[in-house]
């Protein structure tokens, strides 16, 4: 399975002045009411077989396999918030509570410059909770380590494993106060469960980044391409070691951005360009490159509407696509040609989506209106055919 940083895909400017009057009701039926605030309190030892806590709010979803994985969300408890981590390891028969993190998750528009957002895990015992924080697991999700972010960042802003070992994203600006001229870092660790870091290279100040792993095929993103009108910058590695740069194949003079890259083999990878359009909606193209990025082949546009964009890619080669504007949207591609169908238009005032991932060749799974909203709904969506049909997945 692909593990990789994925862009969550959040409220735009113009939905939050929508959203203000929507109330969690107005999701799917199933909802759950999102608790009034969300704190943290100190990790807490819980029973492996622990079921899943009342008003547990999903944040973050990961597979590392078609039959485990890891969910980050949010759930009321004695003292305020508890941060929760929820785990399969039958496919999705059943979830357990299997620990708690000691850090909140930084809740929209107020986020804070501490906690976690995202998780992902590079082996069945070893995960990462991270951005803006770093945490580490390593008796598969039961306990939490808070780690120093290397070169003194201010954030991680983009994750991602395999079996060997870590890369991030490192930035010295603050958590969500955008571009501050400083430049990012990539760097990898020198193993799974050492807490030292080597830096690979320097990037530039971004708008967003993006690291994906497959095996030791490497591929880190940093867009720059919507602030000012010249190529992103889009490294691959093929030894998890050595960075060349690879051609961006979005349309920069149109402020066009490569933000996001998915593997489905050691070669094989598609990409995912997010631009300017009109009001709440965006430019959108799909590449796909059987050479690590080296040349790559148009796979059309999804739609216009969203103005953000987050990318899920089948081992098959099918594709979906989640965007947010004044609705929650989703595109899917099951032809694999140019054709793209949206097969969800919610107007829900822009609640959004979080980590669209396919846990097997049909089976796409993906987070609504994730904790960290202003309006939190949390809940956690499956469709058993590439997108066509969606359903409130039992936790």
């Amino acid at each position: 399975m692909t593990r990789s940083s994925r862009h969550r895909v959040q409220v735009s400017a113009a939905a939050i002045l929508l959203t203000a009057v929507v109330l969690a009701g107005t999701a799917v039926a199933g909802a759950a009411a999102a608790p009034s605030g969300r704190g943290s309190r100190h990790a807490a030892a819980v029973a492996v077989s622990a079921p899943v806590p009342t008003g547990f709010d999903a944040n973050s979803i990961t597979w590392l396999s078609p039959s485990e994985g890891w969910i980050l969300g949010a759930a009321p408890c004695v003292t305020g918030t508890c941060t929760d981590v929820i785990r399969t390891t039958d496919g999705a028969k059943s979830w357990n509570l299997v620990g708690t993190i000691p850090a909140p998750i930084p809740i929209a528009p107020n986020y804070g410059d501490s906690g976690v957002t995202e998780i992902r895990f590079a082996t069945v015992e070893v995960g990462f909770a991270f951005t803006p924080d770093l945490y580490r697991t390593t008796d598969g999700g039961q306990t939490w380590t808070l780690m120093t972010i290397p070169g003194k960042g201010a954030q991680i802003t983009a994750l991602a494993a395999n079996s060997s070992r870590a890369y991030a994203v490192v930035s010295k600006c603050a958590y969500k106060t955008g571009v501050c001229g400083k430049q990012f870092t990539l760097w990898r660790s020198n193993s799974l469960t050492g807490s030292t870091w080597s830096v690979v290279m320097h990037l530039p100040s971004a708008l967003s980044t993006d690291i994906a792993t497959y095996g030791r095929t490497v591929y880190v993103i940093a867009s720059t391409a919507i602030v000012t009108p010249t190529p992103d910058s889009f490294y691959t590695s093929t030894d998890g070691l050595h960075f060349s740069a690879r051609p961006d194949p979005c349309d920069t003079a149109q402020s066009v951005a490569l933000t996001q890259a998915v593997p489905t083999s050691g070669s094989d990878v598609t990409l995912l360009c997010v631009g300017p359009g009109e009001r709440l909606a965006a430019v959108k193209a799909v590449y796909r490159s059987t050479d690590t990025g080296e040349h790559d082949t148009s796979l059309g546009s999804p739609g216009m509407g969203g103005d953000v964009g987050d990318l899920a890619v089948s081992p098959n080669g099918d594709m979906a696509v989640a965007s947010v504007s004044a609705a929650s949207l989703m595109y899917i591609n099951d032809t694999r040609g140019t054709t793209w169908t949206r097969t969800v238009n919610k107007g829900d005032g822009g609640l959004g989506f979080n980590d669209i991932v396919y846990r097997n060749v049909h089976q796409v799974w993906v987070v609504y209106a994730p904790a960290e909203n202003f309006v939190s709904v949390g809940q956690l969506w499956e469709s058993p055919d590439n997108g066509r049909h969606w359903v409130v997945a039992s936790l």
